[in-house]
């Protein structure tokens, strides 16, 4: 069975959160509580929470809005810590893990761009001297990215619409972290040949690693034939480093770096990133990395570490500081005949430089 998971968690806190600053202008962390009591998980074997938070009048002229809660989480990560399993918590006023800790972030950081974005939405209706029809719907869909392929990054969607039409352009999409710096986790073998397609590369052996991890290995089965799998990924993640490395000075690269983090970080839902740890909240927002790329000139990279434990960091200049690194991670078990393979992974990993600055 599986265990809790906290980022699964507080996909579904941060909904509620939000859903409390477009209804109430303020998280409140009783009501943030009761709705966690009050969502049934099991329904998110088949379906999703429905609940309207709030219809009222605001503004002047007063608008007419309603706040709409969607909520899908995955049932076995997520399930301790809603309903009826969560409910003796919340009567002892317990939580389960970090949770807390993370929601009383949520509440305590007020300066930050999610916020700053949702009040710019709020005035969009409350200050344009109109009476208007507001409907704001959030959604937070844990399953829905996955069966995108990767290229949906959001983990929660806000659309509101004003008189039937979207506000500010596009909807509000924002990818949830639990204190995690990966951006990508990737398929080694797909993830670096997508990796130096991207940047023009080709190496020397690549029909070799075509042949051998996409076609005869690609589900391997013997202990040889895995032993030969995670040698074979591991030659073409040191080869992929190198030839990274050598295509650094081109001018192209810097270009291509960008949209390389874009793409993992934001996909084609532009969505920002909030990454809500025990301490504090660190976001990735479009306009941060627009900037950050119109400021550098060039971008140096920098292998660190040895063996399974290298990484080749993407360095900006002259900022001189690391937007993102690469980092394969392998964990095998057993010699001869009981040779096994427990992982084989290949990220992508935010450095420094690719969070926003925090709001005054």
């Amino acid at each position: 069975m599986a265990k809790l998971n906290e980022g699964d968690v507080m996909e579904g806190v941060f909904a509620i959160c939000l859903a409390e600053l477009f209804a109430y202008g303020n998280i409140n962390k009783s009501n943030v509580n009761r709705r966690r009591r009050e969502i049934d998980p099991g329904i998110f074997r088949n379906g999703r929470s429905e609940v309207v938070v709030r219809e009222f009048r605001d503004g002047r002229p007063q608008d007419q809005i309603k706040v709409t809660l969607i909520i899908r989480l995955k049932y076995e990560s997520t399930n301790m810590a809603f309903g009826d399993n969560y409910a003796p918590l919340y009567e002892r006023s317990n939580d389960i893990g970090n949770i807390d800790r993370k929601i009383d972030n949520l509440i305590t950081f007020t300066k930050t761009h999610y916020r700053a974005l949702i009040q710019k939405t709020k005035d969009s209706y409350l200050k344009n001297k109109k009476s208007d029809q507001v409907e704001i719907v959030i959604n937070a869909d844990g399953i829905a990215g996955e069966s995108s392929g990767g290229s949906v990054k959001g983990d929660l969607e806000v659309d509101v619409r004003m008189n039937g039409s979207i506000v500010m352009d596009r909807r509000l999409s924002f990818s949830l972290k639990s204190g995690s710096k990966t951006l990508a986790n990737l398929s080694p073998f797909n993830g670096m040949m997508d990796i130096l397609g991207r940047f023009g590369v080709s190496l020397e052996k690549e029909v070799e690693y075509r042949t051998v991890l996409g076609e005869q290995l690609a589900s391997a089965r013997t202990p040889a034939e895995k032993r030969l799998k995670v040698n074979t990924i591991n030659n073409l993640y040191n080869d992929t480093l190198s030839s990274l490395a050598d295509k650094s000075s081109s001018t192209s690269f810097k270009g291509a770096a960008f949209q390389l983090f874009r793409d993992v970080t934001f996909g084609s839902d532009l969505a920002n990133v909030v990454d809500i740890d025990k301490t504090k909240i660190k976001e990735i927002t479009v306009e941060h990395i627009n900037e950050l790329e119109q400021n550098t000139t060039s971008i140096r990279v920098d292998e660190s570490g040895r063996g399974s434990n290298k990484t080749l960091k993407f360095m900006l200049q002259p900022l001189n500081k690391e937007l993102f690194q690469l980092r394969f991670k392998k964990r095998t078990s057993g010699s001869g005949e009981n040779f096994q393979i427990k992982e084989l992974k290949f990220y992508v990993e935010a450095g420094k430089a690719a969070y926003a600055p925090q709001l005054k």
